[in-house]
């Protein structure tokens, strides 16, 4: 369907978007990594907004387990048992024809990070484990593309926006990716749905900020979230002088 001028109107009469920072959004050139709980949220709020570009890289399928907040995927999807990838390209073009989505169906790897990174503006994570996590966030940094952290467990959620030489990175908080392999996990601990929905509606916000150029009104530390227990509250963080990623990308 093509665009219409009202298409976006509501975003455009946002003080913080306007037109101007409409163009960008659909301009703008996103990788979208892992498209699970967070993935899912994510993918459609972006396409719906008219993001110009949607890389998106998933190599699962969807399984039953995964509709309670996984809202991308339907019981077709998963009695068929297609890709996320392919599965989420076809019903986020059903809402957004004008989008252009590259879906791909593999594992992020260090043997594949840079071409997944070729002509990126930003990266917004959706990813279910830190081993993955760190691969991005190094090859981020070497490439000063800005990335958005998300990760929820339980009821709790984290989101943090890393702009590479302005705010610290994974490395800077935890220089060891091994210290936080046995973190929980949903597969093992359980996610409650409404806290992921959460996190990449937060995330997305983020990603808009950094895409309009609002840089100084990103999250300034790591947001936690408690959804059960209603916390809400930022952690300070600042840039390790020492961090492993500049002896890593040196």
């Amino acid at each position: 369907m093509q665009d219409t001028p009202d298409r976006y109107s509501r975003h455009i009469l946002l003080e913080v978007v306007g037109q101007t920072g409409q163009d960008k959004i659909q301009k703008a050139r996103v990788l979208v990594a892992g498209l699970g709980a967070l993935g899912s949220t994510i993918c459609i709020l972006m396409a719906r907004a008219g993001v110009g570009f949607l890389r998106i890289v998933d190599k699962d399928a969807p399984e039953l387990h995964n509709l309670h907040r996984q809202i991308l995927y339907n019981e077709i999807d998963v009695s068929l048992g297609i890709p996320k990838a392919h599965a989420a390209r076809i019903n986020l073009l059903s809402v957004a024809s004008n989008v252009e989505i590259d879906a791909i169906n593999e594992e992020i790897a260090k043997t594949n990070i840079y071409r997944l990174l070729d002509g990126i503006d930003l990266v917004v994570d959706a990813l279910d484990n830190s081993e993955t996590r760190f691969i991005v966030n190094d090859a981020i940094v070497d490439l000063k593309i800005p990335y958005i952290f998300g990760g929820a467990v339980e009821t709790v959620g984290n989101v943090m926006t890393i702009i590479p030489g302005r705010t610290p990175c994974l490395r800077c908080i935890w220089p060891d990716p091994s210290s936080i392999v046995g973190h929980a996990k949903a597969a093992t601990v359980g996610v409650l749905s409404s806290v992921a929905s959460l996190v990449a509606s937060v995330q997305v916000t983020e990603a808009f900020k950094v895409m309009v150029g609002d840089i100084e009104s990103a999250i300034p530390g790591i947001l936690v979230i408690d959804v059960w227990k209603n916390q809400f509250h930022v952690v300070p963080v600042k840039p390790n002088p020492n961090c492993d990623c500049k002896k890593i990308n040196s």
